[in-house]
């Protein structure tokens, strides 16, 4: 490892303590927005290839890079190689190429037909090359470039979060790892929010926001169920990948009808109030913008483990969007007792047991006796996990080992709060504050109550989980939700606070018994009481229509309906009292001697 390169200002860029990026370098530049890229654009000495994972980066830089002498060709779904061969035919000092992986074919395609040697008389940069581990597995192709990195006699890696990278081939051609560190405060001051009911959390944010508010959240169902639920749609931008805009405008029937603003590419004139970015969106691209918002990143474990955020580089990488800086960062998310948290050790022995089991089946597929012997053994080899950790052709495939190895490590984090409090305390890259709010409830038990799939007994039996769980004083948050689920079901909450949970389980939630218990605990109540023993006095005689017309008054007064009907004789469950004649009629009614 070299001597590191250190940055003493916070104004300093790379290219004031760097001239250019050395070639063979694993160059881990810690602090986001300290221009590495943009030197490799300037750099006047050479013509470079710069591979970029995500498109959004690419449209951004050549937004910004659009003048003649550092115009950028930027190369991506939708662009041709006819594209790149115009681009390369024109007479430039330099030429400046930003692809992704995935477009990098479409570049060796012009340079063939222009007879251009890019091995040899290019620079290829890897920019963000922490996601060549980090996405490989669910997007294949993000490594395929690498055979190619490998054959240009100069490249290099960069990454502000960078990964260490297990494929031989760096430590082959002399890779050298040359950090860029600071010698100020450069830390982001973060909130930790551990909570098992993020919803709640953010519907407090979006109430008390004063300014423009950013969420990265990798799961744009969420994102959308989060606007939804809050009803912010005219105020909301949602900006991901092209697959996900099309999933929102269609098949969740979202977009220009309702207000919601879908964006596959970010400008700062589709910004709103409420703005949310997916993973697409998390690293490498600027959000330039004159003012500082509120940054709010969510990983709910619960819900989801695609919304799991990578401390060291998913949360870095998104502090570091905001070129201008932000008003405030959070971290609102949830643990799961139930997720792995192996050791790295343990994950290593794992692959290796793997590898020795699929390369003994790989030697009898390759001396089987038959073809059947041989279907059978090539299915029992696909079936083995380290057929996912290598090429088509057979080779190991590293960025994948090591994506293995880094996705175990990150999400066993979110199995405990003190684990999650132990890698941001060991983050170079962030001052945290924690705070943790458990609630009687989550997200998913408030659905449970609302949703229609679910039977009358099951809504009920959650609903008097739920209260059960409670403490008084109930805060502002409980009495909203009581207050809710009283609207969706008030027989179940009004027997709960009257009979408690045992009583309605004994009833088994059955409605009539409830119903019932209720009507004679109402009945029986204090103000139900004061109000007749107002009404009736001991030692007087009341005739049953006097007697029917004030009970039934009373009882509408108190919203209570008697599963019996009002007669004289129901005085009975209040006072001590006879049957008696009253007046010359010798009207029916009943003498009130004391009460009960």
């Amino acid at each position: 490892m070299l001597e590191p390169i250190i940055i003493k200002d916070p104004k300093q860029k790379l290219s004031h303590v760097l001239p250019e990026i050395p070639t063979n370098m694993n160059l881990a530049k810690k602090l986001p927005g300290i221009g590495a890229t943009h030197m490799e654009i300037h750099n006047k000495s050479r013509n470079s290839i710069i591979i970029e994972p995500n498109v959004p980066v690419i449209q951004g830089k050549c937004r910004k890079h659009n003048e003649h002498e550092y115009i950028l060709c930027g190369v991506y779904e939708g662009k041709r190689t006819e594209d790149v061969v115009e681009y390369l035919s024109e007479e430039r000092k330099y030429y400046k190429i930003m692809t992704t992986p995935e477009s990098l074919p479409k570049v060796f395609s012009a340079a063939k037909k222009l007879n251009i040697d890019l091995f040899e008389d290019w620079f290829c940069l890897m920019d963000e090359s922490h996601l060549l581990v980090k996405d490989v597995d669910y997007r294949e192709d993000i490594v395929l470039p690498m055979s190619s990195f490998f054959q240009f006699r100069n490249k290099a890696l960069v990454s502000a979060t960078p990964i260490e990278l297990s494929d031989p081939r760096f430590k082959e051609q002399g890779f050298e790892l040359l950090e860029v560190v600071a010698n100020y405060e450069y830390r982001y001051p973060i909130t930790v929010m551990h909570t098992n009911n993020p919803f709640i959390h953010i519907r407090e944010i979006i109430k008390k926001a004063e300014r423009p508010i950013c969420f990265f959240i990798n799961l744009v169902d969420y994102c959308y169920s989060v606007i939804k639920e809050l009803g912010i749609e005219d105020e909301s931008s949602i900006f991901c990948a092209p697959k996900s805009q099309m999933k929102i405008k269609h098949d969740m029937t979202l977009g220009e009808d309702n207000g919601v603003n879908v964006y596959d590419e970010w400008r700062e004139d589709r910004m709103n109030k409420y703005n949310f970015f997916s993973a697409r969106f998390f690293s490498a691209f600027d959000m330039d913008l004159e003012y500082k918002p509120d940054v709010v990143m969510v990983t709910d474990v619960k819900k989801s483990v695609y919304t799991i955020l990578d401390i060291n580089t998913d949360c870095v990488q998104i502090a570091g969007r905001l070129r201008g800086g932000f008003n405030s960062l959070t971290h609102i998310l949830t643990t799961d007792d139930a997720i792995a948290s192996p050791k790295q050790s343990e994950l290593e022995e794992t692959i290796k047991l793997q590898e020795n089991a699929y390369n003994y089946i790989r030697s009898l597929y390759d001396n089987a006796p038959s073809e059947i012997a041989k279907k059978i053994l090539g299915e029992t080899m696909r079936s083995n996990p380290f057929n996912n950790l290598i090429y088509p052709s057979g080779a190991k495939n590293y960025f994948a080992i090591d994506n293995y190895i880094n996705e175990y490590l990150v999400k066993g984090l979110y199995q405990d709060y003190e684990l999650i409090r132990e890698a941001y305390m060991n983050s170079d890259m962030f001052i945290p504050k924690f705070k943790e709010h458990i609630h009687p409830y989550t997200e998913e038990d408030r659905l449970i109550v609302k949703r229609a799939n679910y039977s009358v007994k099951q809504k009920r039996m959650k609903i008097v989980e739920i209260l059960s769980k409670f403490e008084l004083p109930y805060n502002q948050n409980d009495m909203a939700f009581i207050d809710e689920i009283r609207h969706i079901d008030p027989l179940i909450v009004e027997a709960f606070e009257l009979l408690g949970k045992e009583a309605i389980e004994e009833m088994q939630f059955s409605s009539h018994a409830v119903q019932e218990a209720v009507i004679l605990a109402k009945q029986s109540s204090d103000a139900t009481l004061q109000l007749i023993k107002n009404s009736f006095r001991c030692g007087q005689k009341y005739k049953n229509t006097e007697i029917i017309k004030e009970l039934t008054r009373i009882y509408e007064l108190l919203k209570i309906y008697p599963t019996k009907t009002v007669r004289g004789e129901t005085i009975l469950q209040y006072f001590h009292a006879r049957p008696c004649q009253i007046g010359k009629k010798r009207n029916r009614g009943y003498y009130l001697s004391n009460e009960r």
